[in-house]
């Protein structure tokens, strides 16, 4: 699988220079909760509509979408590192850690625009598959080009400081 190879750990949560920018949006309020900052749910969506601006921006098409081919969310892990309330303006970057023949992982940032930090991270894994199988696939020649191209234009060069995270016990 091609991967980036990294140099070093990256010493902050903020995006990377190469990064893409994926989504551009205002908290509203119904996204609130009743603690009275951004709700899970909002920030998986947020997430998510930012991998499929990513997916459009690497090459995938409803014309490829339409050939019977898309890419399915298998895996997921989400990280809030500080609280969004009514108004915040984010932004979510995304980079492309790897892929292979029916693997695609990325990783995003959304930054707080207001206060320049990242409010949360997400790592994804996707899968290519037939959608008339409803099984993976294979990528086409079309689709592993363009997930070639990807990898140079919007990798990060230092492991992202999230990269892998998983539960972590809670201090008593």
């Amino acid at each position: 699988m091609p991967v980036v190879g990294f140099t070093a750990e990256a010493s902050d949560e903020a995006p990377q220079e190469n990064a893409l920018l994926t989504l551009e949006t205002t908290v509203d309020p119904i996204w609130i909760d009743y603690n009275g900052h951004m709700t899970e749910w909002q920030y998986y969506k947020v997430l998510a509509d930012a991998g499929e601006n990513f997916l459009r921006a690497l090459g995938f098409t409803e014309q490829y979408r339409l050939q019977g081919f898309s890419f399915f969310s298998v895996h997921g892990v989400m990280r809030n590192l500080k609280e969004c309330r009514v108004g915040t303006p984010l932004s979510v970057f995304t980079e492309m850690i790897g892929y292979d023949a029916v693997r695609l992982h990325i990783y995003q940032y959304v930054v707080d625009q207001a206060r320049n930090i990242t409010v949360a991270t997400g790592e994804h894994l996707m899968l290519h598959v037939d959608t008339s199988l409803r099984k993976r696939t294979p990528t086409t020649s079309y689709m592993s080009n363009c997930l070639e191209a990807a990898l140079k234009r919007w990798k990060p060069i230092l492991r992202p400081k999230g990269l892998g995270a998983q539960l972590q016990r809670a201090a008593s």
